[in-house]
């Protein structure tokens, strides 16, 4: 097995461990019950939010393109969205939803550099938002059911993580850890980390001259987010939970920075362990909690079972989707 085949594996293996310890922790009749509790109408506006976000994420995009001169119709961008919603969620390869995403659109264009810069910024403002919106949650949470000291542990760790990821952006603190890493990882092959480091740093400084773009698109990330914890609001009132919604502004962003670590296979594990481990610090109990963190999963692979259906039917062409604008 090659080392790329043994770290899959491995991923593989903390996703399949996780969910088995969990359900092994858990009564399942008693997890089996609070699905057949669920109420439908919270369900559909969950997955109305889901869409949202998937339809405000490529805005997004549209609007960082739009800065380097890349022009596409809002229907395209929809599209590859869905799509690399669907390479995201199913498929357990290096072809990540982000590269299929710059592959497809940059099928039209030879500027394949920018359209990896939009999408790599792209995510950047994503990560970020999430520490303002979980902090700002803070004065609005209350309860006696609260484990605060948990919360704050957390919340100190995650506030290290940005802290950090900040400071591995600055230009020679970049370019130090590429030096670092390039004789590390070059038995793994073709990575060239060096390389992707600086092309990374480079692709993201391209758009300081793009001051607006970059607000608004900070501005369009708070949206995402929002939309993203009200459908996970509507879940929890799907399953009748007493979580106000400011609870969950300050435990889904936890949840988003730990589904990101690349330990598992889509975040499939670790995410519902977090979510567990998190719910069960308002007085939600273990059980509830997984129940709670599968049908948010469920949700999201709604639309992404559907990226894969547009993909592999090929219903929608790139001529379908209509003139660049």
């Amino acid at each position: 097995m090659t080392r790329s085949g043994t770290f899959k594996a491995m991923r593989l293996l903390v996703s399949v461990g996780l969910i088995a310890f969990l359900i092994y922790r858990l009564d399942l009749d008693e997890v089996g019950g609070h699905f057949r509790g669920l109420a439908v109408l919270p369900l559909c506006l969950a997955a109305l939010a889901d869409f949202g976000v998937i339809l405000v994420n490529s805005l997004r995009w549209r609007v960082l393109l739009r800065a380097r001169g890349i022009r596409s119709s809002q229907a395209r961008l929809l599209y590859y969205y869905l799509v690399g919603n669907f390479f995201s969620a199913f498929l357990p390869t290096a072809v990540g939803g982000d590269v299929a995403r710059v592959v497809g659109l940059s099928a039209g264009t030879p500027r394949r550099a920018d359209v990896f810069a939009s999408v790599l910024l792209e995510r950047l403002l994503g990560f970020f938002v999430l520490l303002p919106i979980g902090l700002c949650a803070i004065p609005f949470v209350g309860g006696e059911r609260v484990n605060w000291g948990v919360i704050a542990t957390v919340w100190v760790i995650a506030g290290l993580i940005f802290l950090l990821a900040f400071i591995v952006m600055l230009r020679p603190v970049a370019r130090q850890l590429s030096r670092v890493l390039d004789p590390l990882l070059r038995p793994f092959g073709r990575f060239r980390a060096r390389e992707r480091i600086e092309r990374a740093y480079e692709a993201v400084v391209s758009y300081r001259c793009c001051r607006p773009a970059l607000i608004q698109g900070f501005f369009i990330s708070v949206l995402s987010r929002l939309l993203w914890i009200t459908g996970c609001y509507m879940v929890a009132r799907a399953f009748s939970i007493d979580l106000s919604f400011p609870t969950l502004l300050l435990v889904v962003p936890i949840v988003e920075l730990a589904r990101m670590i690349p330990i598992s296979i889509s975040g499939i594990g670790v995410r519902e362990a977090t979510f567990v481990a998190l719910l069960r610090q308002f007085g939600v109990a273990d059980s509830l909690g997984f129940a709670y963190s599968v049908v948010v999963y469920i949700v999201f692979m709604l639309f992404a079972l559907i990226g894969g259906l547009l993909y592999a039917g090929k219903q929608f062409t790139l001529k379908d989707m209509g003139p660049e604008s």
